[in-house]
C-alpha cells in the first residue's frame, strides 16, 4: 500500500472533489482516479460513491478515512523523529561529571543545549573519574565531565575543557587565612586532607609532583573521593588541603582559598567519549560544548585583556 495513494485518498476525503483535489496536489484528474482504483483493489472494498455530480464517501470510506489519516501523521511523526535522531537531535544522552564540573559547566550546557535541541532527554550523574573511565568504555555512559590528567587510553577521545589553578584551602580561623599569598613550605609540618588516588590516579600524581617539587612530603591524615567532603574536612579542622579553585568557589563551608605563591601546573577539566559505537547525539552534544566552551573562554580572554589594557 503506497503512501501517496492514502494521501490522495485523504485529500478527496476532504474535498469530495476528484478535480479540485487533483489541482491541489499538482496531479492530472486520470492519474488521480488510477492511486483510488489501485487503493480500493489493495483494500478490497469500494471507498467512494461517484457520479458526474458528486462523490461521497462510502461507509468503509468513512471507516477507513479515520485510521488512515491517524497512520499518516504516525508515520510522518516517524519520519520526523528518524531524521532528528540521525542528526544527534533526539534520544538520551548520559553524561557524568565531578563535582567541580557539576557546579557550572555542565549545567549551563546542558540548558543551553535544550534551547536548540527539546527532544533531547538527559541522565545526569555525578560519577568519579575512574568510574567514569570505565563507565565510557563499558558502553554505561556516553559522555564524561573528568579531571585530568587520566593516563594512556586509547579507547578514549579526550579534550581538555577548562583549565584552572590550585590553591591552598585552609579553615578560616587558619594563622594564615588572612594572607592572599601563601609559600606551600609555610605550612609543611601540618596535616593535610587530600583527593583519594585510587579514584583519580593522574590528577593524585600531579597534586604531588606540586608537593615534591615544593620540597614537602605532606602528612596525609585523611583522603576522600569527593572535593566538597575534602573541603568540610577542612572547615573541620582534620587538616588543610591543595584544591582546584573552582572546588572551592561555590563552597559555604568556613574556609578560605589562598593563592600559592610561585608558578604551578594547572588543574584542567576535560571531556571525554568513546571513539567507535556513539551516537550521532554524542557527537551533536560535543560539537555544540565545544563551540560553547572554546567561545566563552576567548571571551573571557577578551575582557582580561581589556582590563589590563584600562589598567595601563
Amino acid at each position: 500500500m503506497e503512501l501517496r495513494h492514502i494521501k490522495s485518498f485523504l485529500s478527496i476525503a476532504e474535498t469530495l472533489h476528484f478535480s479540485r483535489t487533483a489541482e491541489l496536489i499538482h496531479l492530472s484528474q486520470p492519474a488521480l482516479s488510477l492511486q483510488i482504483q489501485a487503493l480500493e483493489e489493495e483494500v478490497g472494498v469500494k471507498l467512494f460513491e461517484r457520479n458526474r455530480r458528486e462523490t461521497k464517501l462510502t461507509a468503509a470510506g468513512f471507516a477507513f478515512r479515520d485510521h488512515a489519516a491517524a497512520a499518516v501523521v504516525q508515520l510522518e511523526q516517524a519520519v520526523r523523529r528518524a531524521r532528528l535522531a540521525a542528526n544527534g537531535k533526539v534520544g538520551l544522552l548520559r553524561i557524568g561529571f565531578i563535582s567541580t564540573a557539576g557546579n557550572e559547566i555542565v549545567p549551563q550546557l546542558v540548558r543551553k543545549f535544550r534551547e536548540s535541541n527539546p527532544e533531547v532527554e538527559f541522565s545526569l550523574h555525578n560519577i568519579l573519574t575512574l568510574d567514569q573511565i570505565r563507565m565510557l568504555d563499558t558502553g554505561s555512559l556516553d559522555i564524561g565531565f573528568l579531571r585530568l590528567p587520566i593516563g594512556e587510553h586509547p579507547e578514549l577521545e579526550v579534550v581538555g575543557i577548562h583549565r584552572e589553578p590550585f590553591v591552598l584551602v585552609l579553615p578560616s580561623s587558619h594563622r594564615l587565612a588572612h594572607k592572599k599569598k601563601v609559600q606551600l613550605r609555610d605550612v609543611a609540618d601540618e596535616d593535610f586532607v587530600l583527593y583519594e588516588r585510587a579514584f583519580a590516579p593522574g590528577f593524585y600524581d600531579l597534586l604531588f609532583g606540586i608537593f615534591r617539587d615544593a620540597g614537602i612530603i605532606p602528612a596525609v591524615r585523611q583522603t576522600a573521593g569527593q572535593m566538597p567532603t575534602l573541603i568540610s574536612l577542612v572547615a573541620s579542622g582534620v587538616g588543610i588541603s591543595v584544591l582546584p579553585v573552582s572546588a572551592v568557589k561555590h563552597s559555604a563551608a568556613a574556609v578560605v582559598a589562598c593563592e600559592i605563591a610561585y608558578a604551578l601546573p594547572l588543574s584542567e577539566i576535560g571531556l571525554a567519549v568513546h571513539k567507535r559505537n556513539r551516537p550521532a547525539i554524542v557527537d551533536h552534544f560535543r560539537s555544540f560544548a565545544m563551540k560553547e566552551l572554546v567561545g566563552s573562554t576567548r571571551l573571557r580572554k577578551e575582557k582580561e585583556n581589556q582590563s589590563k589594557r584600562t589598567a595601563k
